[in-house]
């Protein structure tokens, strides 16, 4: 070994060390789908989505504890979620974590309520300056001395003669009846804890800082729920069930997936290639050595995503895992030639010889996925990063750091040798035969045009996932009992500050308000009611202070109804009182009442938006007719949303794709200079791509952006293959048999790999698993076909 060689080496063990580091210290999978959510034709728009995607909703587990049937059923519940709520608060997986865990209404609730809302009651009589109005006329005003009287008479009237003096209109109950039911859905109260309205059931709602997709803290926590569970049920003896809603849960579901689908397929694969160079080389130290371009491929990209994105998406582990088909080929093309046509000056010259095939090669395939770059997807830009570092480390390690680690000489086995010469001969038949090769093309183009009135692309990117049936029961199960809301259509209400979001949700509510009544939706949850805009705080307030007599005539009315107006002066008092300030967003956040509409809430760019959460939407046409027009309102239809912009950025990925080939075809251009061998380069590649499209039509497999992102791997192996044949034919014809070998055994061991990948349960892993299978399969068949088609007659 020489000086620069081992100097080569050294340089090469301190920056795997360095990239070995950064990997340990910041490893972090994520399986979040927001990553592969576009910006759309309305970045905002698309990012406010994105936003809600990652927000406390996401956060946020739903767990209900049941207990069985009987008359005291209510009180076990409390006590059994009492029981899980401390032995959460007592395990590290979770306390650490805890945005909130609450099984009822924070301490000082009531206590709050009154300090906030009572001073400022008139601005809470209706939710409008009219309504307000229509109340304070002659006949409304006897209305409410006789609901007054009403509500005296009943059994629970401490709250009511507590309030009444200076609240005869009743402003307040009203918002405390709105407190209990702030959680929405079907969640009621008993001694203090949330209950579900059969009274079997306790409710907590579970909310970490982290979000939903991050495994190292949610896998952790789920684990310790169920270790609670068990707790409670060793106390409070067996009849318990928990069952849970979360986000969390599907995630780290699907990270356990994907990882044990990458770690089957990168241990096969592994397997598979030693098994090929034992029996080809008989050399253990070859098929170790092999290992290295790959593993400083992977931990390359690995590093250097980490840096850039600060975490992995599983979806682009499960890709980079694929590189393995594409690193490979480098050190199996140096492998072949340097066992069959060895270079005398050892194998740094016999890689020297090969290595403008290889760095063409490579060059091509980083050039295609350069342009997922400017993806309008965040997850398809970090599959570019993460390919074209990986790609290009795996080959720089082929060059510099291989070649020393082999022995000088490497004898060829008889297994290898008889291999070659039969590829050898396949292909002199092929060249004898080449005519009949006129039906490669010709089955290529039939193929396509049988499949292509099939082919049919699916834009909704939550295909992706594939969500565990059983979970998904569970969870339906959990939301029907709690909070029964639409997960993926929101109203929106928007505006530079919280007083212009606010104002456009008054607007809102009054229009879901409408849609409700004329039957487009069955109900709706809205902050407006505990929260309208300080500008309809004033409006309603002073519609109130302003009303004609009104002292005089709800005296008259309260009299009508055997009051005396005596004990009711301070009302008299706060009509004379200068306005209070209206209550505010800072207020409400600064108080215990903030839990109740925390989650109403999301910013995004310094801008703020409130949500309308809406059950069982009948007629989506008409409610969104209904708020066409009102300024700062949306409703937001994610699923549609990210269907429409998915299809328009698909389109525009394929351009820059396509513009991608165009410059891969220059560049093959460039080094051939001849249209033959240009054309026996790319157009395998090009084939490739097409029969892989009509099969995936055929077996009714839709394509979506990952099949787009897998065939341009496909098309990078295919050029591959096509410019090691067309490298071997054009500058050393001797070689052939080595180039015929290497191509076998690159196409093996990734096949063999992606066949494993192609049954995963994972929908996003099964199409790379079949594109990749297919298409590098169609690769290695059409490259030394095409190149024996187009070759010139002369040619040995």
């Amino acid at each position: 070994m020489s000086p620069a060689q081992r100097r080569h080496l050294a340089i090469g063990a301190v920056v795997l060390a360095a990239l070995g580091a950064v990997v340990a210290t910041r490893f972090a999978v994520v399986t979040d789908i927001t990553r592969f959510l576009p910006t759309g034709e309305d970045p905002a728009l698309s990012a406010l989505s994105r936003e809600i995607a990652a927000s406390e909703l996401s956060r946020t587990m739903v767990l209900t504890l049941e207990v069985p049937a009987g008359v005291d059923a209510a009180d076990r519940a409390v006590a059994a979620g009492r029981a899980l709520e401390e032995a959460l608060r007592a395990d590290p997986r979770v306390s650490e974590h805890l945005a909130f865990l609450e099984g009822g209404p924070p301490e000082g609730v009531d206590r709050a309520m009154w300090e906030l809302y009572h001073p400022r009651r008139l601005a809470f009589l209706a939710t409008d300056a009219e309504r307000a109005r229509a109340r304070l006329t002659d006949e409304g005003l006897r209305a409410s001395a006789r609901d007054l009287k009403r509500r005296l008479a009943l059994p629970m009237s401490t709250l009511i003669s507590r309030v009444a003096p200076g609240d005869p209109l009743l402003s307040l109950p009203a918002l405390f009846d709105r407190l209990e039911s702030a959680r929405g859905g079907q969640v009621a109260l008993h001694e203090g804890r949330f209950v579900t309205e059969d009274r079997r059931h306790a409710v907590l709602f579970l909310a970490t800082r982290e979000p939903a997709f991050d495994g190292a803290v949610q896998a952790p926590l789920l684990s310790a729920l169920d270790d609670a569970m068990a707790e409670v049920q060793r106390r409070l003896g067996p009849g318990l069930r928990l069952e849970r809603s979360g986000v969390n849960r599907f995630a780290v579901q699907a990270e356990r997936s994907i990882k044990a689908d990458i770690a089957r397929v990168s241990i096969f694969s592994m397997v598979g290639l030693v098994l090929f160079f034992l029996v080809l080389f008989r050399s253990l130290r070859l098929a170790a050595l092999a290992s290295l371009p790959i593993g400083v491929g992977m931990l390359s990209a690995l590093a250097v995503c980490l840096l850039v994105f600060g975490s992995i998406h599983g979806l682009t582990l499960a890709f980079g895992a694929s590189l393995i088909g594409v690193c490979i080929d480098y050190t199996v093309h140096f492998y072949c030639h340097h066992t069959l046509a060895p270079s005398p000056g050892g194998p740094p010259a016999t890689l020297a010889r090969l290595w403008p095939g290889l760095r063409l090669g490579a060059v091509t395939t980083i050039a295609g996925f350069i342009g997922l770059a400017w993806s309008a997807f965040p997850g398809l830009r970090e599959v570019a990063v993460f390919a074209s570092v990986g790609i290009a480390s795996a080959l720089l390690a082929t060059r510099w750091l291989v070649p020393p680690l082999c022995a000088p000489i490497q004898a060829p086995t008889a297994a290898a040798s008889r291999l070659a010469a039969a590829l050898a001969r396949a292909f002199d038949t092929l060249r004898a035969r080449r005519r009949l090769l006129w039906l490669l093309p010709l089955g290529a183009v039939a193929l396509t045009a049988v499949a292509a009135p099939q082919v049919r692309w699916d834009d909704d990117m939550a295909s992706l996932n594939a969500l565990d049936p059983v979970l998904l029961a569970e969870d339906e199960a959990v939301r029907a009992r709690v909070a029964p809301f639409e997960q993926q259509r929101f109203v929106i209400a928007w505006g530079a500050d919280d007083e212009a979001a606010l104002q456009a949700n008054d607007r809102a509510a009054e229009a879901l308000a409408t849609a409700q009544s004329r039957g487009a939706l069955g109900a709706f949850r809205s902050v407006a009611a505990m929260l309208p805009s300080a500008a309809r705080q004033a409006e309603v307030d002073a519609a109130v202070r302003s009303a004609p007599e009104l002292w005089p005539r709800l005296s008259e009315a309260l009299v009508a109804e055997g009051f005396r107006p005596e004990p009711f002066a301070p009302f008299r008092e706060l009509l004379a009182a200068p306005s209070p300030a209206p209550l505010t967003w800072a207020d409400l956040a600064a108080s215990p009442l903030a839990p109740l509409v925390r989650s109403f809430r999301v910013t995004l760019d310094g801008r703020v938006a409130w949500l309308s959460f809406l059950q069982d939407v009948r007629d989506p046409t008409a409610l969104a007719a209904a708020l066409e027009g009102l300024p700062g309102v949306l409703f937001l239809d994610q699923e549609k949303l990210f269907r429409g912009t998915t299809r328009a950025v698909r389109v525009r990925t394929t351009e820059v794709l396509l513009l991608g080939l165009v410059f891969i075809l220059l560049l093959v251009a460039a080094r051939y200079r001849t249209p033959r061998r240009t054309l026996a380069a790319v157009l395998p590649a090009l084939m490739a791509a097409a029969v892989t499209v009509a099969a995936l039509a055929l077996l009714d497999k839709p394509l979506n952006l990952v099949a787009l992102t897998s065939l341009l791997m496909v098309v990078s192996m295919g050029v591959d293959y096509g410019v090691f044949m067309a490298e071997a034919q054009s500058h050393h014809p001797s070689e052939l048999p080595a180039t015929l070998m290497s191509l076998l055994v690159a196409c093996l061991s990734t096949v063999f790999g992606f066949g494993l990948l192609a049954l995963s349960d994972h929908p996003a892993l099964e199409t790379i698993g079949l594109v990749a299978g297919v298409g590098v399969t169609a690769s290695f068949v059409l490259a030394p076909a095409t190149l024996a088609w187009l070759a010139p007659k002369e040619t040995p």
